[in-house]
């Protein structure tokens, strides 16, 4: 940690890993900081998120009102900026407001950042649902297209589409499920009975996104049609939901589906069927530690054994901190930065037999 850590406008942050990505990611210390439950990382990461908060459209960006920032400061690529490239920060933001005040009590940092909430909530979140789904498109920040190829956590490539780009307006179900979960902390912070309606909406058209066929959730719907593929979404959004909200046979299905995607280190983001479709490996086909602890979190809320035990398996590969693990032949490899801030997170909350329910 003390390796990742930097002062940014008289912050305590910390850098996503290194060598790769010396730079602060809101989403990446949002989680950390949820997996460890560290008050202290939350409150700094939440204040320098509002500090610089989305004011107005930037098609060079991604900005908009209300959104939180992916990464700072920002790295160009095809001649745009990454700075606000993701649609799931802005609801990791709010989450983590109300993860803060159940760790702590204190609601003094929710009343400083309230209309820091509000925007979030009201600027950002709600004009991008259409029906009760959540769309992304760049044309919200009068953009033609992102820098970054996809926009929630897994934005190298996504499988089924030309070039890995979805095929804009997208709604990637994790990020759907993400923001409703974002809209209800925000109506609980807010005292706000209309946000936690919608919120509830939205989890109403999550049947909709659920693949009865093989079981499991689309990875998204875009102009193009159904993005189908089995994939760690599934297992990733059941930590968002609470157990109300998940029928007996979607979480049968989730379960069988998810036997593909077992490895000796826990869930690979991908199928092998689907991997192979993709031509940047980086999220197809690898092994990530912290969402074997997402992962972990959501079977010990959702009482699924089996997902409990293989997500867990990753701890005896964790001697030091990578990034993630590359698949090949059955064998596992290290891959990318070491240490990584997440990896980090995700020992510690094994480490500590954390709360099944950490939201």
């Amino acid at each position: 940690m003390k390796r990742l850590e930097t002062n940014i406008q008289g912050f305590t942050l910390y850098k996503a890993g290194l060598p790769q990505f010396p730079r602060n990611f809101s989403r990446d210390s949002i989680i950390s900081g949820i997996l460890m439950q560290n008050p202290k990382m939350l409150s700094d990461q939440l204040s320098f998120c509002a500090k610089l908060q989305g004011r107005g459209k930037n098609p060079s960006t991604g900005e908009e009102p209300g959104k939180i920032f992916h990464e700072y400061p920002g790295v160009e690529i095809n001649g745009y900026s990454t700075l606000f490239n993701a649609c799931d920060t802005t609801a990791m933001f709010l989450i983590a407001h109300e993860v803060y005040q159940t760790l702590t009590g204190d609601k003094t940092l929710a009343k400083k950042q309230e209309k820091h909430i509000e925007r979030a909530a009201i600027e950002y979140i709600l004009p991008h649902i259409k029906d009760g789904l959540f769309i992304e498109d760049p044309g919200f920040s009068g953009a033609e297209e992102f820098g970054l190829s996809v926009t929630y956590w897994k934005d190298s490539e996504i499988t089924g589409r030309e070039n890995g780009k979805p095929k804009h307006p997208v709604v990637y179900t994790l990020a759907h499920v993400q923001n409703a979960k974002g809209l209800r902390s925000a109506a609980k912070l807010l005292g706000s009975r209309s946000l936690k309606e919608k919120a509830e909406k939205m989890i109403e058209r999550l049947k909709e996104l659920y693949d009865e066929e093989n079981g499991g959730f689309y990875i998204g719907i875009d102009s193009e049609g159904r993005i189908k593929a089995k994939s760690s979404d599934s297992l990733h959004v059941l930590f968002y939901l609470e157990k109300e909200e998940v029928s007996k046979e979607m979480l049968e299905g989730i379960v069988e589906s998810s036997v593909s995607l077992e490895t000796s280190a826990g869930y690979r983001t991908l199928d092998a069927k689907a991997a192979k479709q993709v031509k940047d490996k980086y999220h197809a086909g690898t092994v990530w530690p912290f969402e074997q602890a997402i992962i972990n979190s959501a079977a010990r809320k959702h009482g699924l054994k089996r997902l409990e035990e293989i997500s867990s398996r990753v701890m005896k590969y964790l001697d030091t901190d990578p990034e993630l693990f590359v698949i090949e032949e059955n064998r596992v490899k290290k891959g990318g930065c070491d240490p990584q801030l997440w990896t980090i997170g995700a020992k510690e909350y094994f480490r500590n037999q954390n709360p099944a329910s950490l939201l």
